[in-house]
């Protein structure tokens, strides 16, 4: 049975917090494969996006290349309407094979979030929740349906956050090293231009 772990988020952008957490899961569970799923219209931040999706599905592309367990998947930018968690898991169930099993990885911020999500009650029956933790996140109560299908994961604690680079950016700071490289060659390239449009209308 192959073991798939689904990384989905906005990842606007993508960073390197992003990619520890999903080495953290990939080593320390017993999933064969991480596939990173960026949402194409985000229910909970559909007025907060910086980079399109396709920008985004780029460069996640480019952060994971060369790593043999990590995939992309562009699942979510060919449905149209809200990116819901649930209709995900579906559509990959039923392209996988029947023996494949899924695993939804999720930063503990988000797993408190989950209630709040589109059939949180199929989410949870339909695979396996592991949390990792993050920065300035505290423990609080999970109820009894969703903590028995969560598996806390080991992870270190990185504070880099996607809503601090977007930020930096808008204020011109330096976003090296909180991105992978080849991502940051493509925001300082392309956010160059789109501000010099902003800049001449």
């Amino acid at each position: 049975m192959k073991k798939i772990g689904l990384f989905g988020g906005t990842f606007d952008p993508i960073h390197t917090g992003h990619l520890i957490i999903a080495q953290a899961v990939f080593e320390n569970t017993d999933l064969d494969m991480v596939i990173f799923i960026p949402s194409a219209s985000p229910p909970h931040k559909s007025t907060d996006v910086m980079f399109s999706a396709e920008q985004r599905f780029r460069m996640i592309s480019l952060a994971i290349e060369g790593n043999p367990h990590f995939e992309i998947s562009d699942i979510e930018m060919n449905r149209k309407g809200p990116s819901y968690t649930i209709d995900t898991i579906h559509d990959i169930k039923e392209a996988m094979k029947p023996d494949s099993d899924l695993s939804f990885i999720v930063g503990r911020d988000n797993l408190y979030e989950i209630c709040t999500w589109k059939d949180p009650y199929a989410i949870v029956e339909e695979c396996r929740i592991l949390v990792a933790d993050r920065p300035g996140v505290e423990t609080g109560e999970i109820p009894d349906w969703l903590g028995k299908k969560v598996e806390p994961v080991k992870a270190p604690l990185i504070e880099i956050s996607s809503s601090d680079i977007r930020s930096r950016i808008r204020e011109g700071k330096s976003i090296r090293y909180l991105v992978p490289d080849p991502v940051a060659d493509v925001i300082e390239k392309e956010y160059r231009i789109e501000r010099k449009k902003w800049d001449e209308n």
